[in-house]
């Protein structure tokens, strides 16, 4: 199973080249993705008490490195775990088994226990998320289709995800700082738990800081369940998820609230 990362080269050419060798780019081994296959993201976001190290199998194979909770696989993100690239692993088309297992303490790549398992039609041509959340027999997912169409130059696109699920819905909002409310604008408010909106367009190469509350509350520092500021979150015509997780209440990593992201384009 190979990772597909979706780049964009330019190719510049100098006016005048007396002498010069041609220049070969290796981006290393690729493969051309074939209509009859399909792409998948895993949003890993199941927080149990000691952040056990998992990876992750399909149709039981292992697939992942191990990894922690709020680490997208594969990619990473942005406030979570591994990079920040919009990678997705290449899948065959229909009944796919997912798995989450637990390894052995010295991983022999057999597995421990398994954590979590269940199934996704998945069709021929598109893109998925796998967005899974909650722990043990509470344990859930969502798959979502996803668009790889880039928004037009100076803006980005978002979609938001909520997976908190001791908050049975949020709003999210971006403002000027973490302390200062006073011009925080709702960018996507009512959001229930397991639910995706639709696409937002934003400008990009803005400063500011996300929030996440909870649906309706009063637009005040107490209120605010996470929060996150980074310029890496309104690049230039790039496609994200942003998604909530973790839970209300609780002060301390690994299962406190968070507010992340991850690129899909």
């Amino acid at each position: 199973m190979k990772i597909f990362s979706y780049l964009v080269v330019g190719l510049f050419i100098a006016s005048a080249l007396t002498g010069c060798t041609k220049n070969v780019l290796d981006y290393g081994e690729t493969e051309k993705l074939t209509s009859d296959q399909a792409l998948l993201k895993i949003n890993y976001a199941s927080y149990y008490y000691n952040n056990r190290a998992i990876a992750i199998k399909i149709n039981d194979k292992r697939v992942s490195n191990v990894i922690t909770a709020r680490t997208p696989f594969p990619g990473g993100g942005y406030n979570t775990g591994g990079s920040s690239t919009a990678d997705f692993l290449s899948v065959t088309p229909g009944n796919l088994k997912l798995s989450i297992i637990l390894p052995k303490k010295k991983d022999d790549g057999t597995d421990s226990l398994v954590l979590y398992s269940t199934t996704f039609q998945i069709q021929a041509g598109k893109n998925y998320v796998a967005h899974i959340t909650d722990t043990a027999a509470f344990t859930k997912n969502v798959l979502t289709e996803e668009s790889f169409v880039r928004p037009d130059t100076a803006y980005c696109k978002y979609r938001f995800i909520n997976l908190m699920p001791n908050v049975p819905s949020v709003d999210l909002y971006y403002g000027t700082s973490a302390t200062d409310n006073t011009k925080d604008s709702l960018i996507a408010g009512n959001v229930n738990y397991l639910n995706i909106t639709n696409e937002i367009k934003l400008r990009s190469a803005q400063s500011k800081t996300w929030k996440i509350r909870p649906a309706g509350a009063a637009i005040t520092t107490a209120t605010v369940l996470a929060n996150y500021t980074s310029a890496s979150t309104f690049l230039n015509q790039r496609v994200y998820t942003i998604f909530a997780s973790g839970y209300s209440g609780i002060t301390t990593a690994p299962r406190r609230p968070y507010v992340s992201f991850f690129l899909i384009r």
